[in-house]
């Protein structure tokens, strides 16, 4: 454990999509701390099932049956969970396919996930830590994908670009209230999410050409990043994006 976690009271951390890849790394890393930790899932039985997994810790990292999608299902969220010092906006989607051939309902659903999501649910935390007169420190799950141009991923990149926009003029609105927002922009880690495109001998090229690290970052290197934003070690950075994307944004 940390210095600062031993000195530190523990958290409430709110993490939307955390029972897999990235999400479940930064729970699993702020339970270390011994903060409690909400992780949303729109399954109940995914929830059921993370709750009887060898390793996971119920008392301190809580599944969240819950849909981000109306503000009267984030009230009801919130409602569930209480207050909240820290909310990670995790959750995300992507469906890779050529301009031409882009469906319409597909960019809605992305831009419904990752961009109109995460505008409500931080405005609505926000809010509460505002009223309350409390601190919180905000960080948003983005993408490199919202600084460069990626292939297949038009409507993807659009809601990245646009989330790291939203966090530098949320940070600007909420400047003097003790709430801080910043993001953390990942390349194309390991996970069930990524699996797929990673299997392509393409996709594999372009991102040995990209790199400038021998390996792909992990999940973990993306949770520690986020702790990192989230925690008092970062008091003084606000409205900017940490990029752990291996070098790929660096040429």
């Amino acid at each position: 454990m940390t210095t600062e976690a031993k000195n530190s009271a523990p958290k409430r951390v709110l993490i939307t999509g955390g029972l897999g890849g990235i999400g479940l790394a930064c729970a699993r890393r702020f339970a270390e701390d011994g903060d409690h930790v909400f992780v949303t899932t729109r399954s109940e039985q995914r929830a059921a099932d993370f709750v009887g997994r060898t390793g996971a810790s119920p008392s301190m990292i809580e599944p969240v049956v819950a849909t981000l999608d109306t503000p009267e299902a984030i009230n009801a969220l919130l409602a569930a969970v209480g207050h909240i010092d820290v909310l990670v906006n995790n959750a995300g989607l992507n469906r890779p396919r050529s301009f031409l051939e882009f469906p319409l309902e597909d960019f809605d659903a992305i831009m419904g996930v990752n961009l109109r999501s995460v505008f409500m649910l931080t405005q609505a935390v926000a809010r509460d830590m505002a009223e309350a007169g409390r601190a919180g420190s905000i960080v948003v799950v983005s993408s490199q994908a919202g600084v460069v141009g990626l292939p297949e991923r038009a409507a993807y990149c659009a809601s990245k670009h646009a989330v790291e926009g939203l966090v530098k003029a949320v940070a600007v609105d909420l400047a003097g209230t003790g709430i801080r927002i910043n993001s953390v922009a990942p390349t194309f880690v390991p996970t069930e999410m990524t699996r797929e495109t990673l299997a392509r001998d393409e996709f594999r090229q372009l991102i040995e050409h990209k790199l400038l690290t021998t390996a792909l970052p992990e999940t973990g290197d993306v949770a520690e990043a986020v702790h990192f934003l989230a925690s008092d070690r970062a008091s003084g950075i606000v409205g900017t994006s940490l990029r752990v994307d291996g070098g790929w944004t660096a040429h």
